[in-house]
C-alpha cells in the first residue's frame, strides 16, 4: 500500500535512528568519563547504592586519619614517659650512690644531692610541657580523650589520661629536694634516708612503665584499627568501582555497534522517505 500523506515507514526508521543516537551519545560520555553512572537517570538504583559507599569511604578515609592523629597523640606520650624513666632511673642510681658509705656528708650535699635537685624540678618541667595540640596530657583537664575510629556512634575509643607530677612520683620526698639549708642535713641522699627513697623511687618508676606499657597496648590496638579501615577502604572501593564505573571494552563495543546502527538507520531513513514517489508511478499509468 502507498501512501503519500503519511509515510510510516519512516516514522518507524526515524524512531529507531533516535534511539541508536541516545544509545551513541551515552556510550560516549561513559567512555570520556570512565563511568557507568553520569547521572540519576542511568541507573537510578544502583546511583543510590553507589553514592552510600562513596559516603562510607569519606568515613573510612577521615576515621584512619584520626586513628593517625591518635597514634602520634599516644606517641607524644610514650615519649615523655620515656624521658621520665631515664630521670628516675638515674635518682635511683644517685641514691645507690650516695648509700656507699665511700662519700661523706658534704660530697653527697653537694655533689649527689645537687643533681637530684635539678633532676625533681625537670620532672615537673617536662611534664607541665608534654602536650598536644594544645592540650596537656599529664596534666588534667582533661582526664580522657576520646578517639573516633569509625562512622558510626560507638566507634569510639576513650583513652583515660594518667595525671603524673613530682609529688605523685615521689610522694614525700618531693619536699626533700631544693628546700633545706645547707645546715639541716635531712637529705634525701643521707644514707639513713635512702632506703626508704629507693623503696619510693621504685615505685615511681614502676608507676611510669606501667603507663608506658598501657600506652604501648592501645597503640598495637589503633595500628588493628588502621588495618581494618585499610581493609574496609579497598573492598568499598572496589565495590563501588564495579556499580559506578564503566567496563571500558563493554562500552567500546557497544559505542561500535550503536554507531553502525545510526549509520545503517541513516541510511534507511533516505530509502524510507524515497518510499512515496513510487506513488508517481502509478499516477503516470494514468495519463
Amino acid at each position: 500500500m502507498f501512501r503519500i500523506n503519511t509515510n510510516v515507514s519512516s516514522l518507524m526508521t526515524q524512531r529507531h535512528l533516535r534511539l541508536s543516537g541516545i544509545d551513541t551519545t551515552r556510550s560516549i560520555a561513559r567512555l570520556a568519563s570512565g563511568l557507568r553512572i553520569n547521572r540519576a537517570a542511568d541507573d537510578a538504583a544502583a546511583m543510590f547504592i553507589s553514592e552510600q559507599m562513596r559516603s562510607q569511604l569519606v568515613a573510612y578515609k577521615q576515621a584512619n586519619r584520626n586513628v593517625a592523629q591518635a597514634v602520634s597523640l599516644l606517641q607524644v606520650m610514650e615519649g615523655g614517659l620515656e624521658t621520665l624513666t631515664g630521670i628516675l632511673t638515674r635518682m635511683k642510681e644517685l641514691a645507690i650512690e650516695a648509700a656507699d658509705g665511700a662519700y661523706n656528708n658534704t660530697q653527697r650535699q653537694h655533689g649527689i644531692q645537687v643533681e637530684a635537685d635539678q633532676l625533681v624540678q625537670e620532672i615537673d618541667r617536662i611534664i607541665s610541657g608534654i602536650q598536644y595540640n594544645g592540650i596537656s596530657l599529664f596534666v588534667p583537664p582533661p582526664t580522657s580523650i576520646t578517639f573516633q575510629v569509625g562512622e558510626y556512634t560507638f566507634d569510639k575509643l576513650n583513652f583515660s589520661l594518667m595525671t603524673v607530677n613530682s609529688d605523685i612520683l615521689l610522694g614525700t620526698f618531693t619536699s626533700m629536694f631544693n628546700v633545706l639549708t645547707a645546715n639541716e642535713m635531712a637529705y634525701v641522699t643521707m644514707p639513713h634516708i635512702v632506703d626508704s627513697f629507693l623503696t619510693q623511687i621504685q615505685s615511681a618508676i614502676d608507676f611510669v612503665v606501667s603507663g608506658r606499657s598501657r600506652i604501648g597496648a592501645v597503640q598495637n590496638r589503633l595500628e588493628r584499627t588502621s588495618m581494618n579501615l585499610d581493609i574496609n577502604i579497598e573492598n568499598t572501593t572496589n565495590a563501588e568501582s564495579v556499580i559506578r564505573d564503566a567496563d571500558m571494552a563493554a562500552e567500546t563495543s557497544a559505542l561500535t555497534r550503536a554507531q553502525i546502527l545510526v549509520q545503517a538507520g541513516t541510511a534507511v531513513l533516505n530509502q524510507a522517505n524515497l518510499l512515496p514517489q513510487n506513488a508517481l508511478n502509478l499516477l503516470s499509468g494514468l495519463g
